[in-house]
């Protein structure tokens, strides 16, 4: 897909670069991008692509060369689209068993997340393999997914995604601000509140989200949720399995911010 914008083409053959680069008037394409592009997609010189860094910026640009281990990107102009949300969305998502967490990363991911916080509570059940040398292979492809879920959905960020934790490191973390953040605990329909999701808003500028696993969180992680200020939430009168409810709490949240409302509603709804 192309369209012109200023001279310059949009188009949707996207390549992750170092952000270095961007500034610079040109960019290298190397590693698993290079080979998608000369490979893969046997583009050509002159053909239009954009490239972002992950941290927010991205650039339009034609392809100068292509070389053995890299294609040169001559730097045209910048990306116009504004598709970051304005909500800074944490979301703290208790680790499901299998495979369902890489599901939650890429679709809260593809969704406008801004970072993910893996946590191994009390009722993990996949907690055992998580620390050393498992935790970084599967944060790893964690961190892999995040960056193909944002090239794919057109984002210009790639979502932070910690190292595991406890949920008592997380509540207890220092540094932030209630002025500018809401925590909300969600948890099941018992911990239904009158407020829950509903204190966020279009004005809210951060927020972090925590989906307990498939055990639920535990009284203990409960107690310790609410000292720190979390409010518990619900997300409805049935029961979502865990990777389920990230998903949903995610779009909710970033529903009630403002970012997922079609731009056709009137302004009065938005």
């Amino acid at each position: 897909m192309r369209s012109r914008c200023e001279g310059a083409v949009m188009t949707d053959r996207r390549f992750l670069v170092e952000p270095d680069q961007i500034a610079t008037g040109f960019a290298d394409v190397t590693g698993s991008e290079h080979h998608h592009l000369s490979r893969v997609l046997r583009l050509k010189r002159g053909d239009a692509v954009s490239v972002f860094d992950g941290s927010g910026e991205g650039r339009l640009g034609v392809i100068a060369s292509i070389e053995k281990n890299r294609t040169v990107v001559r730097l045209t102009a910048s990306d116009p689209r504004a598709v970051e949300p304005r909500l800074h969305l944490t979301l703290a998502q208790g680790i499901p068993r299998h495979d369902k967490m890489d599901l939650v990363i890429q679709m809260t991911t593809e969704a406008g997340v801004a970072a993910i916080v893996p946590i191994v509570a009390e009722r993990s059940v996949a907690r055992v393999h998580l620390w050393g040398g498992g935790a970084s292979r599967s944060v790893e492809r964690w961190r892999r997914i995040t960056r193909e879920a944002a090239r794919q959905s057109g984002r210009l960020r790639i979502p932070e995604v910690s190292d595991p934790m406890t949920w008592s490191d997380l509540a207890r973390t220092p540094g932030r601000d209630p002025d500018s953040a809401r925590l909300v605990f969600v948890a099941d329909s018992r911990e239904a509140t009158p407020t829950g999701l509903g204190c966020l808003s279009r004005t809210t500028r951060s927020a972090v989200i925590a989906v307990g696993p498939e055990g639920g969180w535990s009284p203990a992680e409960v107690a310790v949720a609410r000292e720190c200020g979390f409010i518990p939430a619900c997300l409805g009168p049935r029961v979502l399995r865990t990777e389920t409810a990230g998903i949903v709490a995610v779009a909710l949240a970033l529903f009630l911010a403002g970012d997922l409302q079609p731009a056709f509603w009137p302004a009065s709804t938005r």
